[in-house]
């Protein structure tokens, strides 16, 4: 594959290690809205905290069954996962969303930017300054760090990422539980976004890049005392996607106003209106493409669809085009619940 499109395995980043920060970015930005209607339709508080844990542990739910799926070898599923992360996230924040919030429903903007604080602080100050009992301060590795040993000791390794051990051994989870804490925050600056836009911004450009940009910067020159490192959800890391998801949706914000822009765009919005259904629909269909199925020589559907491209591209293009038909083939049915306005949510 592009670089760009593979994960970074530890420190620093590529353009796909934005993807699952963006989307708690965008769970943010729509709390403010959906809190607000409901309390305006009559919708307790207490009602509101009980159907957001409920969306919360089904979320969690789905999440290990689809990597249960199709093997369920229960005895060493991943237990963490991006589902659950969101889940555990959206739980969190949108809770403490609602308790927090004005009456009316408006959201409480100085408990955000006071918890936000609190989280990234308690979390650098573990990793900074706690000693990890056998391996001691500061850790920001693999093996030694905080959320590592924490992830080992709850789940065992037969329960973790397995697709990127450590000198052959697994190690760590990417979604593991403490890695969640500050996972919270950009939910959490999502909300502020998105309180702003609520309030109706004269310049909705300006300022996400302008505010984008600093927090961007501001990751970058943190880096020699907190590295940026999405394994570990650092603090810097979250300043850093926090700073390109507010920017990018600054940017696509704008260009929605243009008529060519939105017909560009409205891939982007038929994934955007049904983001689970299509997650979903890509666990379902990963066993199939990848079952070796076809003669030797294609292997898989998924390799066949490389090898149908290599006689006029290179590899890395090769593949690129092959995933592409693969996201056409998930496109196809949100096509068709958009236009039926049948949305998956929970």
């Amino acid at each position: 594959m592009y670089e760009w499109l593979e994960h970074t395995k530890w420190a620093g980043g590529h353009f796909i290690d934005l993807v699952a920060p963006a989307f708690l970015f965008c769970i943010g930005v729509a709390l403010p809205l959906s809190v607000s209607r409901r309390i305006a339709q009559g919708a307790t508080r207490a009602s509101l905290i009980r159907h957001v844990l409920l969306r919360s542990a089904l979320l969690i739910l789905i999440g290990v069954f689809l990597n249960a799926y199709p093997r369920f070898d229960w005895a060493h599923v991943r237990l963490p996962g991006v589902l659950q992360r969101i889940g555990l996230t959206y739980g969190l924040v949108a809770a403490f969303v609602i308790a927090t919030a004005r009456p009316g429903g408006a959201v409480n903007p100085r408990s955000i930017v006071v918890a936000s604080v609190v989280i990234l602080g308690s979390y650098f100050a573990l990793l900074q300054w706690v000693p990890v009992p056998g391996f001691g301060a500061p850790r920001f590795d693999p093996v030694g760090s905080w959320p590592a040993v924490v992830d080992r000791a709850v789940f065992t390794r037969d329960h973790l990422f397995a697709y990127w051990p450590v000198n052959g051994r697994v190690e760590f989870d990417p979604e593991g539980i403490l890695s969640t804490w500050p996972a919270c925050v950009n939910l959490l600056i999502g909300v502020l976004a998105g309180a702003w836009y609520l309030r109706g911004a004269r310049r909705p450009i300006a300022m996400p890049l302008i505010g984008g940009a600093a927090l961007m910067i501001a990751a970058i020159a943190l880096q020699p005392v907190c590295p940026i490192i999405k394994n570990l959800w650092t603090p810097t890391f979250v300043l850093f996607t926090c700073g390109f998801s507010f920017a990018s949706l600054g940017v696509l914000t704008t260009l929605e106003r243009w008529s060519a822009a939105t017909t560009l765009l409205y891939p982007i919005k038929l994934f955007g209106s049904n983001a689970l259904l299509a997650y979903i629909i890509s666990f379902a269909i990963a066993p199939v493409i990848d079952a070796a199925v076809l003669p030797a020589k294609y292997q898989s559907i998924r390799h066949g669809a490389y090898l149908l491209f290599r006689p006029f591209a290179s590899p890395n293009l090769a593949s690129l085009l092959a995933g592409l038909i693969f996201t056409g083939l998930i496109l196809a049915p949100l096509i068709v619940c958009y236009r039926r306005r049948w949305f998956v949510k929970l």
